[in-house]
């Protein structure tokens, strides 16, 4: 989890997310088997755009890059919208971010309180984890805190981030890392920028 700042919320977001979380959730009350939709007010092509840009089109999760190309342009609810407690927050801005289809897809609607979420004021990489460059794996940091430990091991879990394709996939970028050219290639341009920090 490569960690970014998040953007203040867009003007026309900031004006009508409550309503619009409000209207979800009254509308699934009346109707539990209605099905989740983005309103028109929350601007879906531009809000996704200004997600994207946030995270220089990687996922926020697994710090995939090339969103659009490699993978779907989605946006992932970090706080589930099929739970009840969560419904009023399902187009705060906040609670938004930019995700692979392989992040959103294992994630699915599970949440818990631990888990990580890399533009946390104070989130440092370093600070839960570190990487195995033999493997391609991430571990929990073994001289962290026992829990910011449980929360890494929680993080790997919930988002799949140690499954054998993406261990794959970052041997494989670091290779294409090491083969760059230092002048024109910066690290925005690759996928898996938190394992390529210390490479």
């Amino acid at each position: 989890m490569y960690s970014f700042e998040r953007t203040p919320c867009p003007d026309y977001l900031a004006e009508c997310w409550e309503a619009l979380g409000a209207q979800f959730d009254t509308a699934k009350q009346q109707n539990p088997a209605y099905q989740f939709y983005w309103y028109a007010a929350f601007r879906y092509e531009d809000t996704r755009k200004l997600l994207n840009q946030m995270t220089a089109g990687h996922c926020a999760f697994c710090d995939g890059g090339d969103l659009g190309a490699l993978s779907r342009e989605t946006i992932e609810h970090f706080r589930p919208k099929s739970r009840s407690e969560f419904r009023r927050i399902a187009f705060q801005w906040e609670n938004l971010y930019p995700c692979c289809d392989q992040c959103q897809s294992v994630k699915r609607e599970d949440f818990d309180d631990r888990l990580l979420v890399a533009d946390a004021q104070g989130y440092r990489f370093e600070d839960y984890f570190i990487v195995d460059y033999q493997t391609g794996e991430i571990q929990p940091n073994p001289l962290a805190s026992a829990d910011n430990q449980d929360r890494a091991a929680l993080t790997l879990d919930f988002y799949g981030l140690n499954i054998a394709v993406r261990k794959h996939c970052r041997k494989k970028e670091l290779k294409r890392y090491h083969q760059r050219d230092p002048e024109e290639d910066v690290i925005d341009d690759f996928s898996y920028r938190y394992f390529l920090m210390d490479a």
